[in-house]
């Protein structure tokens, strides 16, 4: 089923402005303009309510996870955290900060609404999935359980840095990667 066009505009404005205001502050007259849309009222004709619009911003960036996700499969990747020699590795500044700020968003009105914190849950699962899928790739041992658990560490260890570098740009995400992906391999040595 194609996504209708003038939807995808109004959430991906949607996004950009409750990354940029917060959730509570950004009204659906703002959304409208940063859509584009000759009138607020346009956007009732797509989404109810703001909840709505929220519920829908969550469901696509979970979408997204998917996607980037979905290339983690095992055995495309000896490093742990995807570099390839010679290839940096992915950072929190990969994804900009407006992504992380929605992230915190999203995690802020999940923990004050019963329907959205379900979103928010299935939008943690994929990530800690795909660290699980790059865990397996790194060959490292791991029986489920472990696998589980340390992806459940570092999906925290990535939202935490990734908070730090929004609050404090100077901090060098790169070494303290490099840190923990040998603190990492020290405990759970690759496999042979």
């Amino acid at each position: 089923m194609k996504k209708n066009p003038r939807k995808r505009q109004i959430v991906e404005a949607a996004a950009r402005t409750i990354a940029d205001k917060g959730y509570e502050s950004a009204s659906i007259k703002e959304i409208a303009a940063e859509a584009g849309l000759p009138a607020p009222g346009l956007i009732h004709y797509y989404f109810k309510t703001k909840e709505e619009i929220l519920r829908e911003v969550v469901k696509q960036s979970r979408e997204r996870y998917e996607e980037e996700f979905g290339d983690t499969l095992p055995g495309r990747s000896s490093e742990l955290f995807g570099a390839e020699e010679g290839t940096p590795r992915k950072t929190a500044d990969e994804h900009g900060p407006d992504w992380y700020k929605l992230r915190y968003e999203f995690f802020a009105q999940g923990l004050r609404d019963a329907a959205l914190a379900s979103d928010v849950s299935q939008l943690l699962e994929v990530g800690r999935g795909g660290i699980a899928g790059v865990l397996d790739s790194a060959l490292l041992g791991l029986d489920d359980q472990e696998r589980e658990s340390l992806s459940a560490i570092l999906l925290a260890c990535f939202d935490g840095l990734a908070l730090q570098k929004l609050l404090h740009p100077e901090l060098d995400l790169e070494k303290t990667y490099t840190l923990l992906e040998t603190m990492i391999l020290d405990r759970f040595p690759a496999a042979e």
